[in-house]
């Protein structure tokens, strides 16, 4: 998951080819892709909060920059404890607005309820059967992290996780492409990424991995089946 507040899941599909010489690794992403779409938990804060999700960015914005960041790179990168940077996005709220919970728990409202998409993670049990590694790449919170457990409990597809708050990298910085190879040498295989950040997947592309713009679970399950047919 990516969650810069200042962009949101593009509509449409990634362009996506299969590598010439044969699918051999896939990071997946969390938020928005193994999750519901990020809409949903967006709506779950502005009705705990009580403030409209653009005062919210506005304000989380004013944190970031204090930062030398944007969106919530203050949680992703580490930099801060989810307690203090709730703290410092209620004081950055204007004049007279004032949130009905404590953003510094903003976790127990982003996560409440979130299903898992167990369909997309059935498709990577059968890759992964097949011969493909599976890691785990995603914009991560430290506050997150006992939410994401809870919900995976009993997965064991993913042989490698690259959580962006513990190496204080996040895409789409390129550094992350480069730290991810070292945990799953790609050996000369391709690469892919699911995504549901537009950005993402272009910087992936760059790196010369293959994305897969997750806008859908049908159409990330066919686009996988379509790359895994194309690399045989």
């Amino acid at each position: 998951m990516s969650t810069d507040l200042s962009t949101q899941p593009a509509s449409g599909l990634a362009p996506a080819a299969a590598a010439a010489s044969g699918l051999g690794v896939i990071w997946c992403d969390f938020g928005g892709v193994l999750t519901p779409p990020l809409d949903e938990a967006i709506a779950q804060i502005v009705e705990a909060s009580g403030i409209p999700w653009s005062v919210l960015m506005e304000a989380a914005t004013r944190v970031a920059h204090d930062l030398d960041v944007t969106g919530l790179r203050p949680l992703e990168l580490g930099l801060l404890s989810q307690a203090e940077w709730g703290a410092r996005v209620e004081e950055a709220l204007p004049s007279g607005t004032e949130s009905q919970v404590d953003l510094g728990r903003w976790d127990e409202y982003w996560y409440r309820d979130r299903p898992l998409n167990t369909e997309l993670l059935g498709e990577l049990e059968r890759l992964a059967k097949s011969g493909v590694r599976i890691g785990m790449l995603t914009n991560s919170v430290a506050e997150w992290e006992p939410h994401r457990a809870r919900m995976l409990t009993g997965v064991d597809v993913f042989e490698a996780w690259v959580r962006s708050h513990e190496i204080g990298l996040a895409k789409p910085d390129s550094l992350i492409f480069d730290y991810a190879d070292k945990q799953l040498a790609p050996l000369g295989a391709g690469v892919v990424l699911i995504d549901d950040i537009s950005a993402n997947c272009s910087a992936a592309q760059a790196h010369g991995w293959t994305s897969v713009h997750h806008v859908s679970t049908a159409s990330t399950i066919a686009q996988l089946r379509e790359l895994m047919a194309n690399s045989r």
